[in-house]
């Protein structure tokens, strides 16, 4: 499984924080580093992970559950879809095109991480998302996540319209990043046809020139 390690870890970290919440039904939204640590920064053209986690500590099961995923400013975050996976309590999932439990829902204008499409979210249950992200733009980034239970979404959802469970966001910082002196190819100079470099045709140039300028000045 993609990134095995610092996944679990996460899910640790995260299931310390959940330790601590009131309500029965909850969501946590953190962005990661290919570490697993927590990004504070990062530089535009980087890949981030935004990783979501659910939990149904109530009594009762959620029918159909989904988080949606928005990011302010709008497009700060190129999703890779094809290349989320999710946690269906301990069993992983990969994002399959042709049954996507992750997408872009046009009506909500929003990333839907359908929870729904394992089942009910049962008393106990947890689960998570991990979706890659390129990061598009400088400043200030906050990722929000809103924990939805939605009848019949997204087949035929309730005309009622979701019900609110909870929320929560993440900010980080987009910044442009020194460019690595190392990665940059050297530079060239231009070669003329018989292979002599142009700085030394130049250099002749003006050797030649100045000796007739001081020639005449004598």
């Amino acid at each position: 499984m993609r990134k095995a390690i610092s996944i679990l870890m996460v899910m640790a970290i995260l299931s310390v924080v959940f330790a601590g919440a009131v309500g029965a039904q909850n969501v946590e939204v953190v962005v990661i580093d290919e570490y697993g640590e927590l990004v504070e920064t990062a530089c535009v053209g980087e890949e981030v992970e935004v990783s979501v986690v659910a939990e149904n500590d109530g009594e009762t099961a959620i029918g159909n559950a989904l988080v949606t995923l928005t990011e302010d400013p709008e497009g700060a975050l190129d999703y890779s879809p094809e290349d989320a996976i999710a946690f269906f309590n301990e069993e992983g999932f990969d994002n399959d095109v042709n049954n996507q439990f992750f997408f872009f829902d046009l009506d909500l204008g929003a990333w839907v991480f359908w929870i729904g499409w394992n089942g009910p979210m049962n008393t106990g249950d947890i689960v998570a998302l991990f979706a890659p992200a390129i990061v598009t733009t400088t400043g200030d980034i906050t990722v929000d996540a809103v924990l939805w239970d939605w009848a019949g979404y997204p087949e035929d959802p309730d005309d009622a319209g979701p019900m609110l469970l909870d929320a929560d966001s993440y900010t980080f910082t987009g910044i442009i990043c020194p460019i690595d002196i190392d990665d940059v190819e050297a530079i060239t100079v231009p070669m003329e046809v018989t292979g002599t470099p142009l700085a030394g045709l130049i250099l002749g140039l003006l050797t030649i020139l100045g000796g007739a300028i001081y020639g005449k000045f004598r």
